[in-house]
């Protein structure tokens, strides 16, 4: 009880910083609201010294889960952006693409073949091997086409 009645902004900045040290370390916001307040209580209790300790906890407690609640709901998303939001999403960089149906569309499913992997495709339509589709959405690893406006390329049949 005594060290908890002789506590000084030092001791708030120290574990401050040692808290925002280790969230850059890696700990993904997690510990970002932990170390801000720690520091705001550091300020707070060198700008009003006499502040009993129980009051610098709850004020640390409250700021704690304030912060970090606010982290959450308005600035985790500015780091989630990436300059390539596709890159591990195969079916949505292949929406768009024009190709042609190495398998007939029938009873709504066909193939195409893009560089070097084989598609499952569905249409609504049943379309004839050669034709070219577009490529309008995904669902799982199954690519959802739609017939081109000049589809059809000759018939091998």
């Amino acid at each position: 009880m005594e060290f908890l009645a002789s506590l000084e902004p030092w001791h708030w900045l120290s574990l401050g910083m040692l808290i925002l040290i280790l969230e850059v370390l890696g700990a993904g916001g997690f510990l970002l609201g932990i170390g801000v307040s720690a520091l705001i209580v550091a300020a707070v209790l060198a700008v009003f010294p006499g502040l009993v300790w129980y009051w610098q906890f709850i004020l640390f407690a409250v700021l704690s889960i304030a912060i970090t609640l606010v982290y959450w709901k308005k600035f985790r998303r500015f780091n989630n952006k990436t300059e390539q939001p596709l890159l591990n999403s195969r079916t949505a960089r292949l929406i768009g693409r024009s190709v042609s149906l190495l398998t007939p569309i029938q009873n709504g499913t066909g193939k195409v073949q893009i560089e070097d992997a084989l598609w499952t495709v569905t249409c609504n339509d049943d379309l004839p091997q050669g034709s070219i589709v577009d490529i309008v959405g995904a669902d799982g690893m199954t690519l959802l086409v739609k017939l081109h406006d000049k589809s059809f390329v000759n018939n091998p049949e």
